[in-house]
Formats: structure tokens, C-alpha cells, sequence
């Protein structure tokens, strides 16, 4: 017995990659170099360990929806250094933040704090897509509307050509920056004009910033800064707005699953009650842990510099384009799906085929014809798989071209 509703989840890319490898054997002598996951490979704040054996991260706590007072100090400290003092302007932030385990979870179920709240729902979902995105859209009870970001369009969704009565019926609407795979960083003017387009036909827009600490030269805005700014006297701060941010990427802490959403209150009002109802929460040493790491400013900025190299190492044997953001090369190759499976046989290397990140829209998939690659191993199995890259497309693939 299965809801019929979850035929969508058949299509997870990490799925299909397995399928679409499973019986093709790598080159023997070869070692294999797993690019097809974002989960950091470095170390994190060296503090973690310590922290955790310590009495005072207070194991004998059952976790809080709200979380306690250190959590809230030390974002309002990350807040005010890294977005302009938004912590200070979002007083008391307990009105608008909770701790969540990652984001993963939140992103999928404030798709449920919007079920009913509009007769025939749609939920607009920027394509390629992560599949929590799309999970929201499910939960909410709407009509999936595809957004696509493609090479056309900068590699953000046009919201310029989206219908009035789209809109009008819009409960949720799902954006990222910086873009996950492209590594674009959304414009102040942009993040503005999707605000506006939320609060004026008064929909929930939720905002993945989950790589919004790694960047090359230029730091991204959130669009907490943009409501700020264009939130006039009398308006809610945060009307129609919430935002997720995690440590998996910033401080390579993946395996910790914590961040916060923050929001409207009314939207945290309503994630609060899901919480303390069935979700689950963060355990009040890791909330302590995230708290702390939360204050760091050294280690995110030696993750920054680690990401720099890679990419440097990207760009010197293949001489593509390095993104302004994120970790996440995007490499336009042709036959996403071919390359894909010589890349395991002759080089044994995994990536994502772009397609698979992706459904198509109105006949078209507008992440065909790209591979994801994660540059997240040490520099050194960076540089031998860039090498073998380099190989692979000066010799191999060139020859299947050729052939085909």
C-alpha cells in the first residue's frame, strides 16, 4: 500500500545515477573519485569534538522547538557581522528563527504550513530543482508549476514571465542563492522583485541560502538584507518570506544537520506547531555545537580559500568558467547521460548528469547537456581528477563524438 502521490519521488537523482552505472565496471588500477555528492570532504571547526565531551552541552536536555538563549546570541552575532546587523533588526529574533536539523526537512514541510490557504494551490518550483523543493510542493496540496533556470535566462528562473493568474494562485514559491548546480548569485534587484511579487499576490516565497557563505569574490546579499532595506514603516519585517541556512556547507558539518529558518512570525508560528508535533528537532548539544560554530568567522573562511584552489585547479586543466559561488562545477558537455557513464568506465569518476536534476519543461529539459561535479575531496584528489578529465575529453570523448 502507497500514497499514488509519491510516483514523483521515482525519479531522485542519486537513484537514476546508480541505475544508470550500476552494471558498468570501472577501468581496473584506477581509483574511484566520487564526485556526484555536495557533502564536504574537509574537516570542521576543530572545536566540535571538544565542545561535544564537554558536561555543559547539556545531555540530559530533551530538544526545544525554540531552542535557547546561546543559539539565538550567537546567530544574532552571525547575523549582524555577515548581513548588515539583520540580527539587530530582527529583535527579538526568537520571533522569527528556530533551529532546524539542516535544511533538507524545513524546506519540505513549509510546503505544509501553506496547505488550504488558496483554492486551486499551485506551488512554483525553480527547475533544476533540489528534491525537498519539490516534496514542499506535494505537501502543500498545489499543482507543481516548473520555473526553469537555464543558460537562456542567466540560470534563474524569469519571474517576469510568470502568468498573473499563476500568481494569483501561487502558495509557495522555491528559490536559491546562490543557485544550486549553477553557483549564480541572485541580484539585490532580482531578490527584490521576487519579494514584491510575494507580498503582492500575497504567497509564502521560501529561500534556499545554503551556499550562501561559499563565494569567490563577492559576498552574496541574502534577502533578508533586501527586506530590510525595502520594507517600509507599518510592514511586517518578514511578510511572506521565509529563509533557510545551514552549517553542512559553510563549516563542513554535514553530518551535524543543523541551521535555522528563519521567517514571518506567523510562519514560524505555524513550523513551531509541526515541530513540537512530529518533526524532529535538534538535540541540545548540537544546537549548543551549531550555536558556537555559528560565531566562527576563521574556518568558514579557510573553506572559502579551499574551494578557491579547486576551482583554480578546475580552470587550469580545463579551462572552463568558475562559478561566483558555491562548490559546484557545471560543465557543459553535450550528452549529459554518455558522458556520464564513459566518465565511470574510462576514468572512474561519478558525476550527475544535468538532466537528471531536472524534468522536462514544455518539451525541453533545461539542464540537458550538462554534468554536476562536486569539488569537495582534498586538493590533491582534486588535481587527479581534473587531470583525468582533461584526458577524458582531449582523447576518449572527443572519439565517441567523432564516432557518433
Amino acid at each position: 500500500m502507497q500514497n499514488p502521490d509519491f510516483s514523483l519521488f521515482n525519479d531522485n537523482m542519486f537513484q537514476k545515477t546508480r541505475s544508470l552505472i550500476e552494471n558498468i565496471s570501472p577501468v581496473a588500477g584506477m581509483s574511484e573519485i566520487n564526485m556526484s555528492i555536495g557533502e564536504p570532504q574537509q574537516d570542521p571547526p576543530a572545536f566540535i569534538s571538544k565542545m561535544l565531551s564537554q558536561n555543559k552541552c547539556d545531555w540530559s536536555s530533551y530538544p526545544k522547538v525554540k531552542g535557547n538563549k546561546k543559539f539565538y546570541d550567537d546567530v544574532k552575532y552571525y547575523l549582524n557581522s555577515r548581513f548588515n546587523k539583520i540580527g539587530d533588526w530582527l529583535n527579538p529574533l526568537d520571533n522569527y528563527l528556530l533551529p532546524v536539523p539542516g535544511t533538507r526537512e524545513p524546506l519540505h514541510m513549509l510546503g505544509y504550513c501553506v496547505r488550504g490557504t488558496k483554492p486551486e494551490p499551485i506551488a512554483l518550483i525553480t527547475n533544476p530543482f533540489y528534491h525537498a523543493w519539490r516534496a514542499a510542493g506535494l505537501m502543500s496540496g498545489s499543482n507543481i508549476h516548473l520555473m526553469d533556470a537555464c543558460s537562456e535566462n542567466g540560470y534563474l528562473p524569469d519571474l517576469s514571465k510568470i502568468d498573473k493568474v499563476i500568481l494569483s494562485r501561487t502558495t509557495v514559491m522555491y528559490l536559491c542563492s546562490p543557485t544550486n548546480p549553477h553557483g549564480v548569485i541572485a541580484s539585490e534587484e532580482y531578490l527584490k522583485k521576487a519579494l514584491k511579487l510575494s507580498r503582492n499576490y500575497d504567497f509564502l516565497l521560501v529561500v534556499d541560502e545554503c551556499y550562501i557563505d561559499i563565494w569567490r569574490d563577492n559576498a552574496p546579499k541574502s534577502i533578508l538584507e533586501i527586506a530590510h532595506k525595502y520594507t517600509e514603516n507599518g510592514q511586517k519585517k518578514l511578510a511572506n518570506l521565509a529563509v533557510l541556512n545551514s552549517l553542512s556547507k559553510r563549516s563542513n558539518a554535514a553530518g551535524l544537520r543543523a541551521g535555522f529558518l528563519c521567517a514571518d512570525p506567523d510562519v514560524i508560528l505555524s513550523y513551531s506547531k509541526i515541530a513540537a508535533n512530529g518533526l524532529a528537532l535538534v538535540p541540545t548539544p548540537l544546537l549548543n555545537v551549531s550555536a558556537e560554530i555559528y560565531r566562527d568567522t576563521v574556518h568558514n573562511k579557510m573553506v572559502r580559500e579551499h574551494y578557491n584552489r579547486a576551482f583554480k585547479i578546475a580552470e587550469q586543466y580545463l579551462k572552463c568558467s568558475i562559478p561566483d559561488a558555491g562548490f559546484f562545477l557545471w560543465l557543459p558537455v553535450g550528452d549529459d547521460i554518455k558522458c556520464t557513464k564513459l566518465l565511470w568506465e574510462h576514468m572512474a569518476i561519478k558525476v550527475i548528469p544535468g538532466s537528471y536534476m531536472a524534468v522536462a519543461n514544455k518539451g525541453k529539459n533545461p539542464a540537458s547537456g550538462y554534468i554536476r561535479i562536486a569539488m569537495v575531496h582534498r586538493l590533491d584528489i582534486i588535481e587527479e581528477a581534473m587531470k583525468r578529465l582533461q584526458r577524458f575529453f582531449q582523447n576518449i570523448w572527443q572519439e565517441h563524438q567523432i564516432n557518433d
